[in-house]
């Protein structure tokens, strides 16, 4: 039905391309459960975006009109884990308004909860952030003085990136 050319069948494309099933052709694969270590994670990265993140980036991650950019669906925020984590270690000056570091104040820890948390809530696929990879970032970027720029943000997303909004 879907590949006729009446009007019924444009209306069942948009079903079928909303359905998901088992082998469907094209359809993304599942994403990898949480380990526990990664879930406690998740766990306390939850409490971090509540008690900071939130007031901004509100509940469901869709941030606010000319105050904080959305994380749903974000390039900077699924794209390699060292990209967000440059976000909050040193902030981000971009079209919207300033992303304020917390890297001073936050944790490797928390600064990876808080973005596993990010990454994988709201239907989000993204992988986990362990510490390790944020004290690596941390140390590459010791010497950084100022915000990120989206501009240099987004020249580290890989090649062909990842159709998201940055």
């Amino acid at each position: 039905m879907a590949a006729g050319a009446s009007d019924l069948s444009a209306r069942a494309a948009g079903v079928l391309a909303r359905v998901e099933w088992p082998g469907k052709p094209g359809a993304a694969a599942p994403v990898a459960a949480l380990s526990p270590e990664e879930q406690q994670r998740f766990n306390a990265g939850k409490d971090v975006y509540k008690n900071v993140c939130q007031a901004c980036h509100q509940p469901d991650g869709r941030g606010q009109e000319k105050l904080a950019a959305s994380l749903i669906g974000s390039t900077l925020a699924l794209g390699p884990a060292e990209i967000p984590t440059r976000i909050l270690l040193h902030g981000k000056e971009g079209p919207i308004g300033l992303m304020p570091p917390v890297g001073q104040v936050f944790t490797d820890e928390q600064i990876a909860a808080v973005l596993t948390y990010i990454r994988r809530e709201w239907g989000q696929s993204g992988s986990p952030v362990d510490a390790a990879t944020v004290n690596r970032v941390r140390e590459v970027t010791a010497g950084r003085a100022r915000p990120w720029t989206n501009d240099e943000l987004t020249a580290l997303v890989p090649a062909g990136g990842s159709g998201q909004r940055p």
